[in-house]
């Protein structure tokens, strides 16, 4: 009998140890990376992906983690939190937003725009924020700054940088992507 109770135990805890649970974390399809550094004084982490979860779907530009300080100075210390820009439910779409973000590093010096963007921890969310688009400029790097002000505290603002070269690299993979995946919207 104590045999019988041991056996039935230990297979019990096998079938509930491999059981599969609904898991934590989302599922992230990574489409297009690129990760470089912007003339050794900032680092861009990009990503486009989309959420195999969500119908319908929609594609998102990851810009990574932001820094917080001024226009030049920047901390990076949040590892958390990510700036997201949706880029819309298609292939085709993603590619044109794409190509009308790098339509900004043509823009004169110090040109601000605006898109709309969520800064959430690891997935996008429906909280869409406005993200302010500056053109800069470093010896002869094209950056674009994606800033988000701080509550509370005026002149500092939460932002990354990222290169033209970066940029078009990532347009370029996403491209790419389209044409070795015809078949997916």
């Amino acid at each position: 009998m104590k045999r019988l109770i041991t056996t039935i135990a230990l297979v019990s805890i096998a079938i509930l140890a491999f059981a599969q649970k609904p898991s934590v974390f989302r599922p992230r399809i990574e489409v297009a990376t690129v990760e470089a550094d912007v003339d050794g004084a900032f680092t861009s982490s990009l990503e486009v992906f989309y959420m195999n979860d969500e119908n319908p779907r929609t594609y998102y530009l990851s810009l990574g983690n932001l820094g917080i300080g001024g226009d030049i100075i920047q901390f990076d210390f949040d590892p958390l939190y990510e700036l997201f820009i949706p880029l819309g439910g298609t292939l085709e779409e993603a590619i044109a937003k794409m190509e009308e973000i790098r339509d900004l590093y043509k823009q004169p010096r110090h040109a601000e725009n605006e898109l709309v963007g969520c800064f959430t921890v690891a997935y996008p969310s429906e909280n869409l924020v406005p993200v302010k688009v500056t053109r800069r400029q470093i010896l002869t790097t094209r950056i674009l700054e994606f800033s988000l002000p701080v509550e509370g505290t005026k002149p500092l603002v939460r932002a990354t940088h990222i290169s033209r070269s970066d940029f078009v690299s990532m347009l370029t993979s996403l491209k790419l992507y389209k044409k070795i995946h015809p078949k997916e919207k």
